[in-house]
């Protein structure tokens, strides 16, 4: 049963004038002895049970550091209802798998934060490579990748190969394709600019009628070089 609610109560000593009351007295005082001391062996031997506690018993000031550690817990002895800290970082362990309505923070570092477990699509947050993502599949995906050639750049993967970026290693927003490029529009494309550079005219292609400017130009040239020399 553990350590009794009440220590054992002695009487008191007969008048030693009957033989037999007198050894009836000591033989009572002599098991409680023994029992007390059963139950201090029991208390300082480590084998103190929680269910041998009274609630409040133990105050922290009465434990020296150290002198309680999780092997001499008895499991499921202490529950969440039981514990009160002023932050987490007194508890030291791996906390495991974590399921909770909310959690509001100021700081976490070196997470991985997804939107769903081990499916897709799903966006994500990882330390490793200190990326955002939104991957469609593990194959199809965009990535925010914190440095670049010493620049922040959007990295479009398509069919586990990388087709493009958008950096800034100039200056200035690049759109930098490993193919084709689209741009497109259900209305009209506006382009509000102070200059824009080409290479040569031959860079600008209309597919119909399948030639570039400079095609033009040089026919719309060759043509009134005709005219003057007629």
């Amino acid at each position: 049963m553990g350590i009794q609610d009440v220590a054992p109560a002695f009487r008191n000593p007969p008048t030693f004038q009957d033989l037999e009351e007198v050894k009836s007295y000591l033989k009572d005082n002599i098991n409680k002895i023994a029992r007390s001391l059963q139950d201090i062996d029991f208390m300082i031997n480590g084998t103190l049970d929680v269910n041998n506690i009274r609630a409040e018993g133990i105050e922290a000031r009465s434990i020296k550091a150290e002198a309680i550690t999780t092997d001499k817990l008895q499991a499921g002895a202490v529950t969440a209802d039981k514990i009160t800290v002023g932050e987490l970082s007194a508890i030291s362990a791996n906390l495991g798998h974590i399921v909770a309505g909310l959690i509001e923070s100021v700081e976490i570092f070196g997470a991985y934060i997804a939107t769903r477990r081990n499916a897709f699509p799903r966006c994500e947050m990882s330390a490793t490579g200190n990326v955002f993502g939104a991957y469609n599949d593990a194959n199809n995906h965009i990535v925010i990748e914190p440095n670049y050639g010493g620049s922040p750049a959007i990295r479009f993967t398509v069919a586990s190969t990388p087709r493009g970026r958008i950096h800034n290693l100039i200056g200035y927003p690049i759109f930098e394709s490993d193919s084709a490029l689209g741009l497109q529009a259900a209305g009209a494309i506006y382009v509000n600019a102070a200059q824009m550079n080409f290479t040569n005219w031959d860079k600008l292609y209309a597919d119909n009628p399948g030639r570039t400017l400079g095609d033009e130009l040089r026919e719309i040239f060759d043509r009134i070089e005709a005219l003057e020399g007629g």
